[in-house]
């Protein structure tokens, strides 16, 4: 687990809010405080779609943040910033595929329980924290060290500056 710092907070949280930089990840949880205090549980009721759209959503369970982002946009939006935030992001199964794949790691896509990306804001300070989770026994911690890496080349890609707290 890493804990990053986010100095251009201004271009972060707008490609947050935004942009499609994060898209293609789930929400698990999202609490927001702005005129009042929002709480998202990112969880899809089972009943909410039919089959067929059901098996056209990314995750059956977790809303993308793509589908949620215009909503929590419009709650933010207007001259005050939000007192503070907090989005608690997964990776959507097939990324873990991939992930998997481009690491070399020899779990399988079903021995991993979560790897997530945690962002907070508030007191005018973005930072963020990774997580991982696994449903098997391992008292290595390769998924931890790869899924950080995985992450600091997310933001690098996308050319958002951070910095690692120590």
């Amino acid at each position: 687990m890493i804990s990053l710092r986010f100095p251009d907070i201004r271009l972060t949280t707008g490609r947050l809010f935004t942009g499609e930089d994060f898209d293609a990840f789930l929400v698990s949880e999202l609490s927001l405080s702005t005129l009042c205090t929002f709480r998202i549980d990112g969880h899809i009721p089972e009943n909410y779609f039919d089959k067929e759209e059901r098996e056209a959503l990314p995750d059956p369970d977790l809303i993308s943040w793509r589908q949620l982002r215009p909503l929590v946009y419009q709650l933010i939006r207007g001259r005050r910033l939000p007192g503070q935030f907090k989005i608690v992001f997964r990776l959507a199964g097939h990324n873990v595929e991939k992930f998997l794949s481009q690491t070399g790691l020899s779990y399988r896509p079903e021995d991993i329980g979560g790897l997530f990306l945690n962002l907070h804001y508030s007191t005018q300070t973005l930072s963020c924290s990774t997580g991982t989770s696994l449903n098997v026994f391992d008292l290595s911690k390769n998924l931890d060290h790869e899924w950080d890496r995985m992450v600091q080349s997310f933001f690098r890609q996308r050319q958002i500056p951070f910095e690692q707290d120590r």
